[in-house]
């Protein structure tokens, strides 16, 4: 049976929209034209035809739609989605009903894209064909209609919004990170992000969970099979030791990426290895060769012993205390962006316990985070842009110190994304060293 004719055996009802033309939403609806199915196309900001212009706050859009393809990035909550009985799913719902091969997954607030890459690694080191999707690199249509046979195994990064729609999703195993508050934009409350989040634990075989995290705790009667890493558990990092189950197998000091909390993504990405049947030792070479993924706690230059780190990918406040949980250097933080409705005390809390030297600041929400710092009587500067950020750093920090850009908030503000903001600010720090 080809593609096409796999399509067709789903027996979508028909007719069918697909709703947000990003990458999962355009996938879905081209397949699903080759496959002949009665569909059409809606997006708010595309205006070339097929594909229909709507505005999500218009009533009764699609009410003569007997199934409704919706892209993660579109809120259900709207108007145009009330009233409806047509079937709601998402791109990973096909995708599910299409597959045949095993699936690992990752889901949290911080650090996915780096466990599902470390796991890719170790699974591709043991030769195993890999397919590395979801919410990562290829949307899991793409990735899918892209491979003429099916890979050994789907590993896959999953965000609360694309957990949400794809019940038919069957993880053999999985991981849920953490849950801190993010998106709190999308949701009417955390705990209905904690709920999306937790429809991972529900369709997996085997869960691992985060055993520091009260909210991860609390999924393990939604799992079939539960292993816990964190501080107290069998499964954990204590004094740069990488132990499973009670047995060092690794040393941050081995892997060559920076931060505590890379060591524990190394250890989950153990722990999810293990769980697959992937041989330890070649989980561990491939951990040991891993170079960390950009915008992650990258190194950008040390020069004068000023280490200059680049942590752009640090889109909420958990993200930065992560990022700084074991730092060592005095640090001039770089702060500031687009806060997503964040409480910016619990950033100054985090701050107090760290090694802050100085916090710069950068963004449309400075005013926010500005209250939030002089309460805490912690002492910044506010730069305004990346640029005046590491001209300032450069200027005043000591030999021995670090710079770090950590902004603990989304980045569309004055940048496209995460990875222009840190590109800038590499190239910035670049153009000093450059004078050397």
């Amino acid at each position: 049976m080809n593609k096409e004719e796999k399509l067709r055996d789903l027996h979508l009802n028909q007719p069918i929209a697909v709703i947000g033309m990003g990458v999962s939403g355009k996938a879905a609806w081209q397949m699903l034209q080759k496959a002949g199915y009665d569909v059409t196309a809606f997006d708010e900001k595309v205006q070339s035809a097929p594909i229909v212009t709507v505005n999500l706050d218009d009533a009764d859009i699609f009410t003569s739609f007997a199934t409704l393809i919706v892209s993660p990035g579109i809120d259900c909550r709207r108007t145009a989605f009330k009233n409806i009985h047509a079937t709601l799913m998402n791109d990973v719902e096909l995708f599910a009903r299409l597959i045949e091969k095993p699936v690992a997954a990752v889901t949290g607030s911080n650090g996915k894209s780096t466990v599902v890459t470390m796991l890719a690694d170790a699974a591709r080191a043991v030769g195993l064909k890999t397919q590395l999707c979801g919410n990562i690199g290829k949307s899991v249509l793409t990735a899918w209609l892209e491979d003429e046979e099916e890979p050994d195994l789907y590993v896959l990064e999953l965000s609360s919004y694309q957990l949400e729609r794809c019940p038919s999703l069957m993880i053999d195993v999985g991981v849920v990170l953490n849950v801190t508050p993010d998106h709190l934009d999308r949701y009417d409350s955390f705990l209905d992000y904690v709920a999306a989040k937790s429809h991972l634990a529900q369709q997996t075989q085997l869960t691992i969970l985060n055993g520091d995290d009260e909210y991860c705790r609390q999924m393990a009667p939604l799992s079939r099979q539960t292993v816990f890493f964190g501080a107290q558990c069998v499964n954990r990092v204590e004094n740069g030791a990488i132990i499973v189950n009670g047995q060092t197998v690794l040393t941050a000091d081995e892997l060559k990426i920076h931060g505590q909390h890379n060591a524990y993504n190394a250890l989950v990405a153990l722990l999810m290895a293990s769980g697959l049947g992937i041989d330890i030792s070649y989980t561990l070479e491939a951990l040991k060769n891993f170079r960390g993924l950009p915008h992650r706690m990258c190194e950008v230059a040390c020069f004068n012993d000023v280490l200059w780190l680049n942590d752009s990918k640090a889109t909420n406040i958990a993200s930065t205390a992560a990022a700084l949980v074991g730092c060592t250097r005095p640090t001039w933080l770089i702060v500031g962006g687009v806060g997503k409705g964040q409480d910016f005390h619990q950033l100054a809390a985090v701050l107090l316990q760290a090694p802050i030297k100085h916090v710069l600041m950068i963004g449309v929400d400075n005013h926010t985070m500005i209250a939030a710092f002089k309460k805490a009587n912690i002492a910044f500067h506010d730069c305004g842009t990346i640029k005046a950020a590491v001209s300032y750093a450069y200027q005043n920090a000591d030999a021995g110190d670090q710079v770090l850009l950590s902004p603990a908030t989304a980045s569309f503000d004055q940048f496209r994304n995460y990875e222009e903001r840190g590109d800038v600010f590499a190239d910035e720090v670049l153009s000093y060293v450059s004078q050397k």
